[in-house]
């Protein structure tokens, strides 16, 4: 399709430099479950103790934003020729070899047309604000760079579970934006949620529920070119977030009781 000739424009700067020859599905996979530990792990201390993090500790939306005009500063990155070399080495994620284990990462901050990137950075601002502020910074940035190193995985995983040949290099922040969608779904299952300006029935959880079904059957039927297997990824590792950050809501709010009930 024309989408991959464009993404495949890319190729001639490939490099068979030795050290990307380790880079089999299995060390990038282990590559990203330890990045992922590290992040869950690590954001916060240092969103509580590293400037400049801890900035958005008092303005949480903030993190949002820098996060758009990141992807909006590697969109202005591929207007440029000259940086295609390092973009396509750590801002494509290739299925049949990955050059570089970082373009688990930097693949979800890339995009190149302006459709994709302006659709994306709509739901990140739709969604992103609100639950930055409800999760607090820490565990946004968590669920954002985990949703998209799981929608990675699951992007190279899946031509080798389906036993298919992809017919190019994927990029965009859809799967951290499923991921972001999917806690917003389980933790707020009602909240009335619009598609433009079309309201969608049902409240958040059953329009999540609609769009893992989609996802599932672009997997299954092999629809299009959008990469399916990300979406999951990310939702998945979205729903997770989503069960973990209630379930410590429930627990704290079962301490404050039991102190209530001590006092009295």
């Amino acid at each position: 399709s024309s989408r991959y000739t464009r993404l495949n424009r890319f190729q001639q700067y490939q490099s068979n430099d030795n050290r990307y020859k380790n880079n089999n599905i299995r060390n990038v996979t282990l590559f990203g479950i330890a990045f992922m530990a590290g992040t869950f792990v690590l954001t916060p201390y240092i969103f509580e103790y590293v400037p400049p993090f801890t900035y958005f500790r008092t303005h949480p939306h903030q993190l949002v934003y820098t996060i758009l005009g990141i992807n909006c500063a590697v969109f202005g990155l591929w207007q440029a020729p000259k940086y295609w070399r390092y973009l396509q080495r750590y801002a494509l994620l290739e299925k049949d070899h990955v050059y570089s284990k970082w373009s688990l990462i930097g693949s979800a901050f890339s995009h190149q047309e302006v459709w994709h990137l302006g659709m994306n950075m709509l739901a990140l601002w739709s969604f992103g604000t609100s639950l930055a502020t409800m999760l607090g910074p820490a565990n946004f940035f968590s669920l954002y760079m985990n949703s998209a190193i799981a929608g990675s995985l699951f992007s190279v995983w899946y031509p080798h579970i389906a036993r298919i040949s992809m017919m190019g290099p994927s990029l965009g922040a859809s799967g951290a934006l499923f991921g972001v969608f999917g806690c917003f779904s389980y933790l707020v299952p009602h909240a009335k949620i619009m598609l433009f300006v079309f309201p969608i029935p049902g409240g958040a959880w059953l329009a999540f529920l609609g769009a893992m079904a989609w996802n599932v059957a672009g997997c299954a039927l092999k629809w299009g070119s959008f990469d399916y297997a990300a979406h999951l990824g990310g939702s998945v590792a979205g729903v997770i977030y989503g069960w973990y950050i209630s379930n410590l809501v429930k627990r704290e709010k079962e301490r404050r009781m039991k102190r209530l009930e001590r006092l009295f």
